[in-house]
Parts: C-alpha cells; sequence; structure tokens
C-alpha cells in the first residue's frame, strides 16, 4: 500500500478544511479577467487553446465550453468567502474528436486586489488529487486562483475512485505487511476491472491534462496566466512548459516530479535520501539527540524494524479515532512502522516527532506504537480520500511504466519497506498503452519558471530541482531549510516570492528570506 501513497506525492493539507460556515450567499460569477479579454462575466461557451482544431484529427474536435453550477458544500470556506464552480467540457481526444467530450471541473476564489489581473492556474498532486479540495482553504490571494481538477476527480463528471480499497482497509491493518500486500492488491484489481472499460479513463494521462489546463484558462477568457503545480501537478505544469499554450507566462514547480525519473529508482533514493537529512538533523541537535538511545535516527529506525518483524507489536485503533466505521487491531511490524513513518516526513509539522516515536519504538513503548499507528492511518487514509486511485494508474501505467527497470536491489531497510511494490506490479490490471519516449525526456523552455523545494522532502527532493532546472533558461531555484513537501502555502517568505513571481515573471526575484530556513521544533508528541 505504502508505494501508492508515496508515489502519489500529495502534498497533504494540515490546515483545517471549512466547517462550520454561514448560510452561503448567491455564489459569484466564475472570475475572468477584465471585460475585455475575457468573452463575458460568467466565462461561456469559448473555444479551446492551443489544443483545440488539431489539423492532425480524423474527425473536428468538439468545442471547449464552460458552465457555472453551484459549489458542493464540502468546498464551503471557513473565512466566508465564496468560490465560484464550473463545468468545462473538454474533448476526450485531442488527436480525433470521434470520441467526443467529457467534463472536469473548475472552482475559482477571487483575488483581493482588483488590479492584479493575471491569474493562477493552481494544480494539485496525486495523480488523482482534486485541485477544487485546495480551494476549500488555501488562503486568500491578490490574484485570483483558478483550481483545475485533472480527470476523473473533483465534483462532478467521471469518477475514477476505488472505494474497494477503503471497504478493504480494515482487513488490510489487520493483516502482516505482506498479507496486507495481497488484500491491496486484490482491491485495485478489482477496481481495475470496473473502470475497464472507460473511454475517458484511456486518455486520462499528463498529456491530457495539461491540453485541459490550457483549454480551461483560456475558456474563463484569460489571455494572460502562470501555473502552480505541487508534486505531480509539477508534472502537469512542466508538460505545459513543453506545450507553450498560448497565455503562460510562467510556471511555478513546488515539489518537482519531473517526467525522466524513473520512479522506482526514485523512490528508493527519495526515501533513503529523506531518513539521511532526518538523522543529521536531528543528530544536530542536543534535544533530539535524547531521544534516541544512540543519538541515530537511522541506526535505532533500522533495529526497531528488525525487532518488530520479530515480534510484532498490537495496537487497537478505534475507527471514529482514526475515520474508518469500525474499531481494528492493526498489526505493527517493522515493514508497517516504515509505511506509517514515511509519510509522516512530508510535513514538518509531523516529521518533528519522528525521532521522539523511533526511540519509544526502541523501548517499545505503547504509547509510541499508538501515536504512530493512529497519526500514521489517519494521515494514510487522508491521502486515500483525497486521491482517486484510477486517475493515479491511468497516468502511472502510461506515462512511467515504459520508463522504469524497477527498484533493483535495495540495501537500506527503510527504502526496501517504502519502495516494496514496483510500478511494473502495480500496474497488473491497469493495462495502457506506452507513451511516447518524449514523455520521459527533459523538458526544455525559455518561460520563466520558479521551483520550490524544502530539504526534508522525501518524495520530491532538492535535486529534482536542480536537474530540472538545468534544461530550463529562464529557472529560479528556492530550496528552504527544515521543510518538507509543498512549501507555498503556510510560510510567509514563500508566499512573498510567489507573489513577486505571479505579479511579473520577468523580474529578478528577491529570494533571501528563504536563505535563514525554518528551525525544526523536535518534540514528543
Amino acid at each position: 500500500m505504502i508505494a501508492r501513497v508515496a508515489a502519489t506525492a500529495l502534498a497533504v493539507a494540515l490546515l483545517a478544511s471549512a466547517c462550520g460556515a454561514d448560510e452561503a450567499s448567491d455564489p459569484p460569477p466564475l472570475v475572468t479577467s477584465p471585460p475585455s479579454v475575457g468573452d463575458d462575466a460568467t466565462g461561456a461557451d469559448a473555444s479551446g487553446g492551443t489544443t483545440t482544431g488539431s489539423t492532425s484529427s480524423t474527425a473536428p474536435l468538439p468545442a471547449v465550453s464552460i458552465a457555472q453550477i453551484d459549489c458542493p458544500d464540502d468546498l464551503l470556506r471557513p473565512d466566508g468567502l465564496a468560490l465560484a464552480c464550473g463545468l468545462v467540457t473538454v474533448p476526450i481526444d485531442r488527436a480525433d474528436g470521434a470520441d467526443g467530450s467529457t467534463r472536469i471541473t473548475v472552482a475559482t476564489l477571487a483575488g483581493y486586489d482588483t488590479g492584479f489581473e493575471t491569474p493562477l492556474a493552481v494544480l494539485q498532486g496525486g495523480p488523482g488529487g482534486a485541485s477544487s479540495d485546495f480551494g476549500a482553504w488555501f488562503p486568500q490571494q491578490p490574484f485570483t486562483q483558478v483550481f483545475i481538477d485533472q480527470r476523473g476527480v473533483g465534483f462532478a463528471g467521471p469518477d475514477f475512485d476505488c472505494p474497494e480499497i477503503i471497504d478493504a482497509m480494515p482487513r488490510i491493518l489487520a493483516s502482516s505487511y505482506a498479507d496486507a500486500a495481497i488484500l491491496s492488491d486484490e482491491a485495485y484489481d478489482d477496481c481495475a476491472r470496473r473502470l475497464d472499460q472507460d473511454l475517458v479513463l484511456q486518455h486520462t494521462e499528463s498529456e491530457t491534462h495539461a491540453g485541459d489546463v490550457a483549454d480551461t484558462m483560456a475558456a474563463l477568457g484569460y489571455d494572460r496566466w502562470v501555473v502552480y503545480g505541487v508534486s505531480y501537478g509539477s508534472t502537469i505544469g512542466l508538460e505545459l512548459l513543453r506545450d507553450e499554450p498560448d497565455g503562460v507566462a510562467g510556471v511555478i514547480l513546488d515539489g518537482v516530479y519531473p517526467p525522466q525519473l524513473d520512479t522506482d529508482a526514485a523512490l528508493v533514493a527519495s526515501a533513503s535520501r529523506a531518513l539521511d537529512v532526518l538523522d543529521e538533523a536531528c543528530g544536530a541537535e542536543a534535544v533530539c539527540r535524547q531521544y534516541l538511545a544512540d543519538g541515530s535516527v537511522r541506526t535505532t529506525l533500522e533495529r526497531v524494524m528488525a525487532e518488530l518483524d520479530e515480534r510484532p507489536m498490537s495496537v487497537l485503533l478505534g475507527g471514529n479515532r482514526v475515520g474508518l466505521a469500525q474499531d481494528v487491531e492493526l498489526l505493527l511490524d517493522g515493514r508497517r512502522a516504515a509505511e506509517l513513518i514515511f509519510p509522516l516526513m512530508y510535513q514538518e509539522a509531523w516529521l518533528r516527532y519522528i525521532p521522539a516515536i523511533v526511540g519509544g519504538l526502541d523501548d517499545r513503548d505503547e504509547s509510541s506504537a499508538r501515536w504512530l499507528a493512529e497519526t500514521g492511518v489517519r494521515v494514510l487514509l487522508s491521502s486515500s480520500s483525497a486521491n482517486d486511485e484510477g486517475t493515479y494508474f491511468a497516468v502511472q501505467c502510461h506515462d512511467r511504466l515504459p520508463f522504469t527497470d524497477g527498484p533493483g536491489d535495495v540495501d537500506d531497510p527503510f527504502a526496501a519497506a517504502v519502495a516494496a511494490a514496483p510500478l511494473a506490479k502495480l500496474c497488473g490490471e491497469w493495462e495502457r498503452d506506452a507513451a511516447p519516449p518524449l514523455a520521459n525526456e527533459p523538458v526544455t523552455s525559455d518561460i520563466a519558471t520558479l521551483l520550490l523545494s524544502g530539504t526534508f522532502d522525501p518524495i520530491t527532493p532538492p535535486s529534482h530541482a536542480a536537474s530540472t532546472a538545468e534544461t530550463l533558461t529562464n529557472a529560479t531555484v528556492v530550496v528552504q531549510d527544515g521543510r518538507g513537501h509543498g512549501i507555498w502555502v503556510g510560510d510567509s517568505c514563500i508566499a512573498q516570492i510567489v507573489q513577486q513571481f505571479v505579479a511579473d515573471p520577468a523580474r529578478t526575484l528577491d529570494t533571501s528570506c528563504a536563505d535563514s530556513g525554518v528551525d525544526v521544533e523536535w518534540a514528543r508528541p
């Protein structure tokens, strides 16, 4: 199960989502650029971007259109600001209009500065994450934010969720790591067979996601816009750099997931590196070293994993505490411990507790085991609920599988547990045509690009940004010490840098505030 959760690279939202909002007023219109640019305030039927009307089509492409609908209740914001929501009709296959149209969803949040004309297209990770979910809690910005959903996710249109995995979760958690992998495979295989004949799923990949983004921004009436992509959203951003549709003035890549990666090998390397970085940071602080008998997170965790494989611990999880419909007796063996620890490395708010928890497990402390089980399972379930797995498999098994040779021999026990299931095994029932070789090539572009990374990021480390920037002639790379995966939201320094960039992507950015980094407040939970 961890390989899927890890590879989705979801930027887990630690801020509370909308709740207890006042009675909603009439929704605002879908936000567009000034009337001289857009057709009207509702973003009514409009032709798509440069991807529509391709001369290579064997049948004319259907027109792109957009219609406003009521936002679902779960997108009500606690601050009282109202989103506008819409359905965008796009071609299923931009190479052949004979396949007709499908729909994706979009939500917009107006900026507080009416003079700030350039909007930001916000792209969630996954694959399979809903950008519109961000609309419920992302802070308002001076510029308009346009949250564009991937195919098969969001609040309307095709649904590529796999409820089979949630149904199987109690049995998965109560089983040994090896048996849990079998149960997980069976659940995903059942989902694959259910979605097997879906035509939209067969045309769900990074290239089509990029085309959907360009068509949506054109339909909304924007002739100049900036892209923000986090995690897998950065892959879509890179596809937009490759395609260069009309209107793209700049691209922000936060937690860079470039197309040229060997996905299996990269997961092994990034997991091992993340543990080393955590070990080094903890070793440099006396308050952190005291949690560990030998002062080392790595050696203690490896010992803990071996001991738990020999003598697993059992933790009773209350269903209401972790988000399950029933109580579960979780079996905590060594590989399961790694599975639960790895997602906690994504966010510094959780990461700061890991050394103390590892030290507690070294003493077989039941409260440490309970905290890891409850917190880790909540994060895993949240990640699963926030991602539509069909979209994940459609993209990974088309875009990434042809270009990976598997993880190979892995000496690092932690990395081996994180990357236990190679992509070829995961894609068994999700058969897709292979992406063309171009999909695996580095992106070259002279469009202004801002690349953001956190030093602790366990899935998209700073080295991904560095290698990506080598073929981008107008790139600015920012690495912030002490941060995890997805560093824009929640940090005033990075927010200032992003605002500078959106205002004028061509300017020389002042990134000096990121040089000092963020201190980690090591603690026991």
